[in-house]
């Protein structure tokens, strides 16, 4: 049973994942319309899928919450976003890879990405740290790990647009820094 104010001063935080969650999920879904190159086209998509994820996940805590439970998050392994992000980028190239050809302005909507990721990550990592209940602090290290690896695909599929051919000669690189 949830006991009285609990978690008020989390509450606002979740209800602005929420509303990022849902305003980036609509960033990619927009400008998946208008890509050209099938591969940046299918990487917005993927990732639009991905926000919805988090968006469930938030609304299954929220639930719990509103039902008088203390809710529970895992907030997953290290590696789970990342090895989902990597696999689908390898399959991806894979099928693409010959026809790629991001446009100026597809490479511009993926930087625009980057940075909405990057915001996200700021806030979630803010957030489980100022976060005085442990699940909530799951739910947001989860978005964290989630929103670390949406930068770092998205950061290699721009790279690999910006220069397929040495793309595969460099190693790639899936985590933050610091």
């Amino acid at each position: 049973m949830v006991e009285k104010g609990y978690l008020e001063n989390e509450m606002k935080a979740i209800k602005l994942a929420t509303e990022n969650e849902i305003k980036i999920r609509n960033f990619y879904l927009e400008h998946a319309k208008e890509m050209v190159d099938e591969l940046a086209k299918k990487t917005f998509i993927f990732l639009a899928d991905e926000e919805l994820k988090h968006i469930d996940e938030i609304n299954e805590f929220m639930k719990s919450i509103h039902e008088g439970e203390v809710p529970e998050m895992d907030s997953g392994t290290e590696d789970e976003a990342i090895e989902r992000s990597k696999d689908f980028f390898s399959t991806s190239v894979q099928e693409y890879a010959l026809k790629a050809k991001a446009s100026k302005k597809e490479l511009q909507v993926y930087e625009l990405g980057l940075e909405m990721e990057l915001k996200g990550y700021n806030f979630y990592k803010k957030s489980a740290a100022d976060a005085k209940h442990p699940n909530v602090k799951s739910l947001f290290e989860f978005l964290v790990k989630e929103e670390d690896a949406h930068y770092h695909l998205l950061s290699n599929a721009l790279q690999y647009f910006k220069n397929p051919e040495n793309y595969f000669q460099s190693e790639e690189d899936w985590m933050f820094e610091g």
